[in-house]
């Protein structure tokens, strides 16, 4: 994989932007956190750096061709440094993986403005098939798992407030 592969893969992501940084480095971020990051030149050249999940770290780390990311493996990145090791796929699985974990970390608002983009981008045929199981997974609230409905919640509160308003005459 190299840098134009990358920034094609997360051309379509909802907030991604690309820079380069440090006068070598083609930087991925998603609301401004990185998350994923190629070596254009230098000595380091042509690898690629991202983050994953701290329970994956140490076994990522020890298959060959994977080492902890210099100055980030506290923040759990790795590097990959020679890419054509690895299948495409596998690269792309890892930094769309890298994406979404940064994305949760957002705040709730920047989560819900990305969220927003997704749906935007979303096709009229995708959003049916993406709100279909959302709807199915609809958990009932509280009053229709006691029988009783919001409104008959609130014709009883009115029943309540009148009578108390009677007991004051």
């Amino acid at each position: 994989m190299n840098a134009t592969d990358l920034e094609s893969l997360c051309a379509s992501w909802p907030g991604v932007a690309h820079s380069v940084k440090w006068e070598d480095d083609l930087v991925f971020t998603v609301a401004g956190k990185m998350f994923a990051v190629y070596c254009l030149r230098g000595p380091h050249r042509e690898r690629v750096s991202f983050k994953v999940d701290p329970e994956r770290f140490l076994e990522l780390t020890d298959q060959p061709g994977i080492t902890p990311a210099a100055y980030m493996a506290r923040a759990f990145w790795i590097t990959i440094a020679e890419p054509d090791r690895f299948a495409r796929a596998k690269i792309a699985e890892f930094v769309r993986h890298a994406y979404d974990l940064v994305r949760a970390g957002l705040s709730k608002k920047q989560q819900a403005a990305l969220a927003e983009k997704d749906a935007a981008m979303a096709t009229p045929a995708k959003a049916a098939k993406t709100a279909a199981p959302k709807a199915a997974k609809a958990v009932p609230t509280k009053a229709a798992q006691r029988g009783t409905t919001d409104t008959a919640k609130t014709a009883k509160a009115a029943k309540s407030s009148a009578a108390a308003k009677n007991r004051k005459r």
